[in-house]
């Protein structure tokens, strides 16, 4: 036979996706959980707000409720008041000795200056001693300070029920020694009252087990979904950096929470990636200038001992590998410092325009010596904010590649503003270009294409312009260049674009 609570905890779990019955409550860390405390902040101000509501409920009840008792009153002693002065006292006396069958919820009496009672209806008979006793001691003493009228509120006990009655109600002088009263029993008045206050203490107190169990549920929820979180990240801390938060598809925060963290997962990936690779890419590049520098040195040695005079020019080739070594290691410690940044330092508004006057100037005859044409186009009057420093040194690294890379033909060097008004340096070369399937890696570090390995460099001049962009929040466009030029082509396109100022 088939466990009914068995089956109970499946269908729970499959429908809310929580096992009701593993609901860890006694947990010592449960109640300082954020979820639950929230819970129960949530129901503190519940209930403040329900104090806050019920008491204005209450004072606007009872208000109205005393203000329609007096208005009852008073119709009723108008008339009173109106028989004392057509009928006098006997019509007064008649008129409480009669009203029984329309005016229950009324007592009513009738006593003189000596406190003996003239006449009384039921329903204060009803009542018993207590309530006439009470009301003429009240009235002898409104005679003796003078008044003529005096509010009385008291309770009487029925003798079918003990808690019964509040009464509301006036006692008036409508003769030299002749008082009467009129007190309206607001027992239902109370009664109704009584029933808001169980309904609305009962609605409170479901409201609160209803809050303490759906706390509880998304407690444990909440409590699943960190724990997803936590459990990458601790086989991320134990090396794992393949590990992700698996995503619902639920479109919550804990989906955006856990995207953003495989996002930022995946990059250091990438970067772990990336150094590793840095340092295969710096062992490989750096053990031909290494050897050099090595053999050099050896050849010095062996030049000192045959012929001294030959020594300065080996040690000036050695010094040559040496500071090509050192450009190396202060390139990469550039890109890095930006990269830890987030940002170039000290940018101001400087003149673009100047900048590009200055390469251009410089490379021109960098490019003369080479046999490579030379041309510029600088719009004039652009603004740019950023390190004027870094960016000339970005330009001077796209510009040394395209008169590294350009065997013949020429360079085109332009300053302009784009449609969007963003600054872009763009340099155009003759060369060999970058196949297509390679330009989204060529800014990588270290990375060098074959073509390019005959050459001197270590792949680092493209990673350093794209560093100094990104810190510039601008960006690094590579493209084709103009097309075959003799038998060398596409050419490339090379372009620094810093945002609009």
């Amino acid at each position: 036979m088939p466990d009914p609570i068995s089956g109970l905890r499946q269908r729970v779990s499959a429908l809310g996706r929580v096992d009701l019955f593993n609901l860890n409550i006694f947990n010592p860390n449960f109640f300082r959980q954020t979820p639950f405390r929230l819970t129960l902040v949530f129901l503190s101000v519940y209930v403040f707000v329900a104090v806050l509501v019920f008491g204005y409920i209450y004072l606007a009840t009872s208000t109205e409720s005393r203000a329609w008792g007096n208005s009852a009153i008073d119709a009723r002693m108008k008339v009173l008041q109106e028989l004392q002065s057509t009928e006098g006292q006997a019509g007064v006396v008649s008129e409480i000795l009669t009203d029984d069958a329309v005016e229950w919820v009324f007592a009513k009496g009738a006593f003189d200056g000596s406190g003996q009672v003239l006449a009384q209806n039921s329903r204060a008979r009803m009542e018993g001693r207590d309530l006439p006793d009470y009301l003429i001691a009240a009235g002898l003493k409104m005679l003796k300070n003078g008044q003529k009228e005096m509010s009385v509120n008291f309770f009487s006990r029925s003798p079918s029920d003990e808690k019964c009655c509040r009464y509301q109600g006036r006692i008036v002088k409508l003769g030299d020694d002749f008082l009467v009263y009129v007190a309206m029993d607001m027992s239902f008045a109370d009664h109704n009252f009584q029933q808001e206050v169980k309904a609305a203490v009962g609605g409170g107190i479901l409201v609160i087990i209803l809050g303490l169990f759906a706390g509880t549920l998304i407690n444990q929820e909440v409590s699943r979904s960190v724990q997803r979180v936590t459990t990458v990240l601790e086989r991320v801390q134990e090396g794992d950096l393949k590990a992700r938060i698996p995503v619902r598809d639920t479109g919550d925060e804990f989906d955006a929470l856990g995207i953003r963290i495989n996002q930022t997962l995946a990059r250091m990936e990438k970067t772990m990636g990336n150094l590793k690779y840095a340092g295969d890419a710096i062992a490989h590049d750096l053990r031909s200038p290494l050897s050099r520098l090595r053999t050099k040195l050896e050849v010095s040695l062996i030049d000192v001992e045959k012929d001294p005079s030959q020594a300065r020019e080996a040690l000036a080739k050695a010094l040559d590998e040496t500071d090509q070594l050192l450009r190396t290691f202060q390139t990469v410690f550039s890109i890095s410092r930006l990269q830890a940044a987030g940002g170039a330092p000290e940018q101001v508004l400087f003149d673009a325009t100047a900048l590009a006057d200055d390469m251009a100037e410089l490379y021109e005859l960098v490019a003369a010596d080479k046999g490579l044409e030379f041309e510029f186009e600088i719009e004039r009057d652009v603004k740019a904010l950023g390190n004027r420093d870094f960016l000339a040194q970005a330009l001077a690294n796209l510009l040394d590649n395209a008169v590294k890379y350009t065997p013949e033909g020429g360079i085109t060097f332009r300053l302009r503003r784009t449609s969007q008004r963003e600054v872009e340096f763009s340099i155009t070369d003759t060369g060999p270009g970058v196949p297509e399937k390679d330009r989204s890696r060529i800014a990588e570090r270290f990375v060098r294409l074959e073509n390019s390995r005959t050459l001197p460099g270590v792949g680092l001049g493209l990673s350093m312009v794209e560093a100094v962009a990104i810190a510039h929040k601008g960006r690094l466009d590579i493209a084709e260049g103009p097309g075959v030029y003799k038998t060398q082509g596409p050419g490339l396109r090379t372009a620094l674009v810093l945002p609009a100022v």
